[in-house]
């Protein structure tokens, strides 16, 4: 099968970065074929420009997610592994 692998993470030592390493170690190990993006590394900007939002329902340029799109219509499974942050909640004037 081949799996596309997407990490999200800020820090190269990281869990994130960790559980990604684990999990293409253990996917190639049962003879699956693997493509690892770290949306860091790769510079991804997840905000929707304006030319882009523009763009949206007309004539949209993919030019550049042309890589992403590859991967995703290479891919035959998808796994995501991106932190989630828990921190405390506070209300500005409130403790």
């Amino acid at each position: 099968m081949r799996c596309l692998i997407v990490t999200s993470h800020p820090l190269e030592i990281s869990l994130c970065q960790t559980l990604a390493d684990m999990v293409v170690r253990f996917l190639i190990g049962a003879w699956h074929e693997c493509r690892l993006v770290d949306l860091y590394k790769a510079g991804f900007s997840p905000a929707l420009s304006t030319l882009e939002r523009a763009s949206y329902y007309s004539s949209f340029n993919s030019d550049s997610v042309t890589r992403e799109i590859d991967d995703l219509l290479w891919a035959e499974a998808i796994i995501l592994i991106f932190p989630t942050w828990w921190f405390s909640v506070r209300i500005s004037g409130h403790s």
